[in-house]
C-alpha cells in the first residue's frame, strides 16, 4: 500500500480523536501540509510534535521525515488529479446530479485501485484452491452484502459448485452447526464485526470447516477468526450509506475468485454454455 493519503483513508476509524484532527486536515490539505514542519503542523492541527511523529509511525513510516516525503511526492500529483479522499469526506446531501456522477464515479475506481494496491495474490490463490477442493461453498452475507453473496452463488454454481447463501441469523446459526471438515464458508461482511456471521463461524469452526473472509482492510473480529483472510478498500464516512461502493470492492473480489476458478473448472462451464448458448461462435469466446 504505497499511497500515503490511501493509508490515512483506510485506517480512519481506528485513530484516536486528535489523530482524526490531523488527518482530516492532511485529506483537505494535502499539498500544504507537505511542505510544513512536524512543529508548523502540529500547530496548524492543534496537537503535538509527538502525536504527529506517532502518527506516522501508525502509518508503517519510520518518522515524520519519511512520511512527509511521501505526502509531498503524492500531494503534488494531486495538483492536476482530483483529490478522491477529500471528496470521500464531503456531504452528499449537499451535492448537485452532477456532482454526485462525478463523485460516484470517481469513488468507485478509486475503491477498485485501492483494492488492487492491497489485495495479497498468495491468499486470493489460497482462496481458489480451497474453493475448487471444496465438497460445498456456504456463503454467509446480511443486510447490504446479500445481493453480492447471491451474485457469487449464480457464478459459482455455473462452475458446478454446490453453494447456497444463508441471509438471516437464524439460518447463519442453523448452517454453521451442520457444516462438515471438506465443506467452505465465505463469510461477506464489510465491517468485519458483523455479530451475527462471527457467532456463526465459531459453530463452523468447531465443526472443520474451512473459512474465507471478505472484508475491509484492519484488525478486524472476522479477519482474526478467518483461516483465509481477503481484504478490500474501506468506504468511509458519509458517502457510505448513499452509494455502493461497499458493494463494487466486494463484487471486484467475487469476479476475482470466479475467473480464478474457470480455469479450474472448464468442463463445468463449457457444459453451461452449451445448456444455454445457442450460438457456437459465442461458445468459442467464454
Amino acid at each position: 500500500m504505497n499511497s500515503c493519503l490511501l493509508r490515512i483513508n483506510e485506517y480512519y476509524k481506528a485513530f484516536t480523536k486528535q489523530e482524526k484532527k490531523l488527518a482530516d486536515f492532511l485529506i483537505r490539505n494535502a499539498n500544504e501540509a507537505s511542505l510544513l514542519t512536524i512543529s508548523e503542523l502540529s500547530k496548524k492541527c492543534g496537537v503535538s510534535c509527538s502525536t504527529v511523529n506517532r502518527f506516522a509511525i501508525n502509518l508503517g513510516y519510520k518518522g515524520y521525515k519519511e512520511f512527509i516525503k511521501d505526502l509531498y511526492l503524492e500531494a503534488n500529483s494531486l495538483i492536476e488529479n482530483e483529490n478522491v479522499y477529500e471528496i470521500n469526506h464531503d456531504n452528499p446531501l449537499n451535492m448537485d446530479v452532477s456532482t454526485v456522477i462525478k463523485v460516484v464515479c470517481n469513488l468507485n475506481i478509486e475503491s477498485i485501485q485501492n483494492s488492487l494496491m492491497m489485495l495479497d495474490e498468495n491468499k486470493v490463490n489460497k482462496a481458489i484452491e480451497t474453493i475448487h477442493k471444496a465438497s460445498r461453498v456456504v456463503v454467509f452475507a446480511l443486510s447490504g452484502s446479500v445481493a453480492p453473496a447471491l451474485d457469487l452463488k449464480f457464478k459459482f454454481q455455473r462452475l458446478g459448485i454446490i453453494c447456497e447463501v444463508y441471509d438471516s441469523p437464524h439460518s447463519l446459526i442453523l448452517a454453521g452447526t451442520t457444516l462438515k471438515s471438506k465443506d467452505v464458508v465465505i463469510a461477506l461482511s464489510y465491517t468485519g464485526e458483523t455479530k451475527e456471521i462471527l457467532d456463526a463461524i465459531k459453530y463452523v469452526k468447531e465443526n472443520g470447516a474451512k473459512t474465507i473472509a471478505i472484508t475491509m482492510v484492519g484488525n478486524n473480529a472476522l479477519s482474526k477468526i478467518a483461516d483465509i483472510c481477503i481484504e478490500h478498500s474501506s468506504v468511509d464516512k458519509g458517502l457510505r450509506t448513499y452509494s455502493t461502493r461497499s458493494r463494487v470492492v466486494q463484487e471486484n473480489i467475487i469476479d476475482i475468485l470466479y475467473i480464478g476458478l474457470c480455469s479450474k473448472r472448464k468442463a463445468f462451464l463449457e457444459k453451461y454454455y452449451s445448456l444455454f448458448v445457442k450460438d457456437k461462435d459465442d461458445l468459442n469466446t467464454k
